[in-house]
Formats: structure tokens, C-alpha cells, sequence
């Protein structure tokens, strides 16, 4: 997206918000202690910029979003904000910088859009010339007048978008907003995630689903077990985990793909009766040239991005068998055991 990289809006710096489960003993049936949750964790958000955090089902994403918008208390760590012209200072209370869109809100009712709107902008004494100007955003100003029984998926999460701008925050959380959108509704939702970073705010999409994000996203943040393995630019973090220069070049007829790539660079080949597919890791221009002088018929080529197994494999260090038995777990445990004890 061309992001020129600015100052940090929000600095959150070794914060922590671990789950109180149950320890009960003998005489202390109702004890609890500290469970599982974000451990240790320290980001920046950049106006204007679009920070998309992967991680699998259970991972911290949604803890980690509501402790950002002030739903759920910091147990450590401290909150800063840039305030305009008087720099660094604390933050006591994120719901003034914050704008959180959880993953689901219900709009029910034959309450209308504008209605609904209007009485959660009461609670903020929004003015009513701003709740207009929020609909014409977010595309539904022409729903205005639509009852929250009538609206689509997409509709609701445009609403959504709107309740959680009403405090004109510097930060969004979107909270898996691409869930039950079809093709066309998600492509109009990116428009709008566009739309509000090119007016300076800080956007954070929490998802499991790395190719939603593909084209939209500045900054990428992967969360594991509570705790961010890695952030920052998309390119820089798949520099650094080695996974950038991927390419995907297709084909008809039978193809060997080491004559195109040594077998160390062919990540995936596939053949079949409608041709085959061959996923390599090198310089793109030295493979279609190998594969020109093996008369190879292409039909395509393009660069791929890793899957959320293969980022967290390369984060972790972590076997394929071993990241898919936990992306399709939804236990959510503390990474650096010798840091945070499972006894304690």
C-alpha cells in the first residue's frame, strides 16, 4: 500500500491479561489461579496503517483485541499514546482511543439503522450531522430507514464499522470481520478498511485466515499461544523468517520440476490430467528461463504468500504435524513455559 512509516499513535509495552481458571484444593474449593491469556506482549500502531494479526483458533486473538479496547484490565505492562502536540503520555482509559468491533454483533429488531445509530450515539452525545456522516461512510445511508431484521451480513458489519467510529477513535479493532461475507460483501468491507486508514486510523484485523488479508493489510503480527512472535511489515517479516520468494508457476502437459529448480528450492509439484503445478522458492525470472529451455507449455506465474501453518512453522520452529494438531486446537496455553509455569 505504500505506507510511509509515521510514529507510533499507541504503545503498548509488556502488556498481560491472563484468565482466571479454576485451582481448587481442599480448603479452598473455590481458589482460582492464572490461566491462559496474552503474556508479555508489546506492539506499536501506526496512523494510517492496517496491521493484520494471524494466529490459529485460540491463540489470544480476541483476549488480545478486548484488552486493546479497554473491555479487559491490564494486569502489567503499561499504555502509552501520542497525544497531539504534547507527545508521549500515559493512558488511563483506551475507550477514548479506541474504536473495538467484536466478531459478533447481533442487529436485531424492526429498530431502523439510523435509530439503532442515534441511541448509541446518545450514550457518546454524538450530534446528529456526525451519525449522518458515519452512514454516508460506512454505505448505508441509503439504508438509513432499513430495519436491522432486513440487513445482510455485510450490511451489519458496516453498522458495526459506524457504532465502533462514533467516539472518532485513532485505533479500530476488527475482530475476524470477514466471517459469513461472501466474495463480493469482503471485497466492499477491504474498500472500507481502506477508506478509514486513508484518513489516519490505525487499524488492527485479527484473522485466521492469512489470504482474507492478501492486498489490504500494512503490517503483519503473529500471535501464538498469547505471546506476538513476530511483527512488521509484511515483507520484512517473511524476510526474516525466510518464507519470502515464493512463486507459483503452472502448466499444461507433463512437466519434471527439477529441470526447472533444484530440489531444494520445488516446495510443491503437483501433475494431473489438466497439466501441473509447481510451488518454487528462487528467483522467479531463473525458473521461467529453465523452464523456456525445457520447451515447458506455462500457462501462468505468480507470486504465492505462506498459509498461517507455514508462518507459524517458521516462527516456531515447530513441525507441520505439530502447528496443525494446535491451529485445530482451542487450547490456548502460555508459549515460554520457563516464564509463565502452568503451576502457578
Amino acid at each position: 500500500m505504500g505506507l510511509v512509516m509515521a510514529e507510533p499513535v499507541l504503545s503498548f509495552q509488556s502488556v498481560q491479561h491472563r484468565h482466571a481458571i479454576p485451582a481448587p484444593s481442599l480448603f479452598k474449593p473455590w481458589a482460582k489461579r492464572a490461566g491462559p491469556g496474552i503474556v508479555g506482549l508489546s506492539l506499536d500502531l501506526y496512523e494510517g496503517s492496517v496491521l493484520g494479526l494471524i494466529g490459529p483458533n485460540g491463540a489470544g486473538k480476541t483476549t488480545l483485541l478486548r484488552m486493546m479496547a479497554g473491555v479487559l484490565p491490564v494486569q502489567e505492562g503499561s499504555i502509552e499514546g501520542r497525544f497531539d502536540g504534547q507527545g508521549w503520555q500515559p493512558v488511563d482509559d483506551l475507550r477514548q482511543w479506541v474504536g473495538h468491533m467484536p466478531e459478533q454483533v447481533r442487529w436485531q429488531g424492526r429498530t431502523t439503522v439510523y435509530e439503532a445509530l442515534s441511541q448509541l450515539g446518545e450514550m457518546r452525545g454524538t450530534s446528529e450531522t456526525k451519525i449522518q456522516r458515519l452512514l454516508a461512510l460506512v454505505g448505508l445511508r441509503s439504508r438509513k430507514d432499513e430495519a436491522l431484521d432486513n440487513l445482510s451480513q455485510g450490511m451489519r458489519q458496516r453498522l458495526s464499522i459506524a457504532a465502533a467510529l462514533l467516539g472518532s477513535p485513532k485505533v479500530l479493532l476488527l475482530d475476524e470481520p470477514f466471517n459469513g461475507l461472501d466474495p463480493v460483501a469482503a471485497e466492499a468491507f477491504a474498500a472500507l478498511v481502506r477508506t478509514l486508514a486513508s484518513k489516519g486510523v490505525s487499524v488492527v484485523i485479527s484473522s485466521h485466515m492469512v489470504a482474507q488479508l492478501e492486498g489490504l493489510i500494512d503490517r503483519i503480527g503473529l500471535l501464538h499461544r498469547g505471546q506476538l512472535l513476530d511483527e512488521g511489515p509484511l515483507e520484512d517479516v517473511e524476510r526474516r523468517l525466510g518464507l519470502e520468494g515464493r512463486y507459483i508457476i503452472t502448466g499444461k502437459g507433463e512437466a519434471d520440476a527439477l529441470s526447472f529448480a533444484p530440489a531444494e528450492d520445488v516446495l510443491e509439484h503437483h501433475q494431473d490430467d489438466d497439466g501441473w503445478t509447481l510451488t518454487v522458492k528462487q528467483d522467479p525470472q531463473s525458473v521461467l528461463s529453465a523452464a523456456m529451455m525445457a520447451e515447458a507449455n506455462l500457462t501462468s506465474w505468480a507470486p504465492v504468500r505462506p498459509n498461517l501453518v507455514e508462518w507459524l512453522c517458521a516462527a516456531t520452529g515447530m513441525s507441520v504435524d505439530d502447528i496443525s494438531l494446535e491451529v485445530a486446537s482451542s487450547a490456548m496455553l502460555p508459549m515460554r513455559s520457563v516464564e509463565v509455569s502452568e503451576d502457578e
